[in-house]
């Protein structure tokens, strides 16, 4: 059991600290590039929408850096002992500090390389896979549970749109942008915090109020920008996200109270 809990511990640890990495090298370089950039999502366009995206941007790798930096080298100095790493301890910090640069990563600037960020956040889903099994094994009550949960968290996390501009929008661009960003706000906190109860309990919180809040807002999105371009990719995920959870959500949610 010790050995399957190390093993677990840094496959975690890989997910994890890849995920802050790449996400963190791509974010950077996308602030430092773009500012020798052209186009209409440089700084030199004078768009309000930038200006407003790169200091997101900034404050977000600002802050999320000091939050997560301990953290990290905490967790990779485990990868070279024998003793697994006491996650339960710092689940809520270190998901703090690495969901904060995900504001970063949901502003869509200058120099965004679109690829990249989703390598990054293949190892988050990743971690949250090596989570998933090791509930498995663990709990046999829990399983459909935890592998729903596992399902559902990766859905919901691609409905959180990326913060584009707009430029044909007419009367329709501010309440765009209001909502947009509004979006990302709300729903990262949401996102994190269902992600915080997978990782310290191996199921998530199925309550009714988080689709239905992700659809009003990031439904708003893509409605919004409809005239202008259809936003295929949230829409995609938001209509998956609802069917879902309302075939598997809320029965893994009835489960998981009977196993209590």
């Amino acid at each position: 059991m010790k050995e399957r809990s190390l093993v677990a511990g840094k496959l975690k640890i890989i997910g994890l600290c890849m995920y802050f990495i790449i996400l963190f090298g791509e974010r950077l370089c996308a602030v430092f590039y773009s500012f020798k950039m052209g186009g209409e999502y440089a700084l030199s366009s004078g768009h309000v929408f930038n200006f407003i995206a790169y200091t997101v941007t900034v404050i977000s790798i600002g802050v999320s850096v000091p939050l997560s930096v301990n953290y990290l080298y905490k967790m990779m100095r485990y990868l070279s002992q024998k003793e697994p790493y006491p996650f339960k301890a710092d689940y809520k910090k270190i998901i703090i500090g690495f969901l904060a640069l995900l504001f970063a990563g949901m502003m869509h600037t200058g120099f965004t390389v679109a690829p990249v960020q989703f390598v990054a956040y293949g190892f988050l889903i990743f971690a949250m896979a090596v989570r998933c099994v090791e509930e498995c094994k663990e709990n046999k009550e829990r399983r459909f549970a935890s592998i729903v949960s596992l399902i559902y968290l990766t859905l919901f996390s691609m409905t959180i749109p990326v913060c584009y501009i707009a430029l044909k929008l007419g009367v329709l661009t501010i309440p765009f942008f209001a909502v947009e960003f509004a979006a990302v706000f709300v729903l990262i906190p949401l996102f994190g915090r269902m992600l915080y109860r997978f990782f310290t309990d191996g199921v998530t919180d199925f309550s009714f109020v988080n689709p239905l809040v992700m659809f009003i807002l990031s439904g708003l999105t893509v409605a919004l920008k409809w005239s202008e371009e259809i936003n295929w990719f949230v829409l995609i995920f938001v209509v998956l996200t609802i069917v879902f959870y309302l075939t598997f959500g809320i029965i893994a949610s009835i489960k998981i109270k009977r196993s209590k």
